[in-house]
């Protein structure tokens, strides 16, 4: 990304193919929130015990700071995708909502002990990843005039 090279007032191919790939993440994120909203006791009756336990146990504001880190991060993405600069405070609001939320579940809930290492750390530290880095790219693309 040479940045003298970018035209602010026409962004390039990339700027457009990161922006929609972080939309379809944020999207699959919502998607997962849904689902969670919609469990029933019954879908709820096919998971493994521990996921049950994890899931009775959790508090509903918990819950609700997952919206926020999902949703937030949705209307991030839309933010970047029309090139606004609120994008920056939408994504680091998806992140820090998304540290508490697993903040919460591994300090209070012991998620590592329930579901072990290889079910407990890979998606939290990937959600945690990509909330890393849309949030520097949000940034990056303000400093380098693609955000108005």
């Amino acid at each position: 990304m040479n940045a003298q090279a970018i035209d602010p007032r026409r962004p390039p191919g990339w700027f457009w193919v990161v922006g929609a790939l972080v939309a379809l993440w944020m999207l699959v994120g919502v998607l997962a929130w849904c689902i969670d909203l919609g469990m029933t006791p019954e879908r709820l009756a096919t998971l493994p015990e521990a996921q049950q336990q994890l899931f009775a146990s959790r508090p509903a504001w918990v819950f609700g700071v997952y919206g926020v880190a999902v949703f937030a991060g949705l209307a991030g993405a839309v933010a970047l995708l029309l090139r606004r600069k609120v994008a920056k405070a939408l994504f680091l609001l998806s992140l820090l909502a998304a540290l508490v939320q697993f903040g919460y579940t591994f300090a209070a809930l012991d998620a590592l002990a329930l579901l072990g290492p290889a079910l407990a750390l890979p998606l939290p530290l990937m959600v945690v990843a990509v909330g890393l880095f849309t949030v520097w790219y949000a940034r990056w693309c303000a400093r380098h005039a693609l955000l108005r």
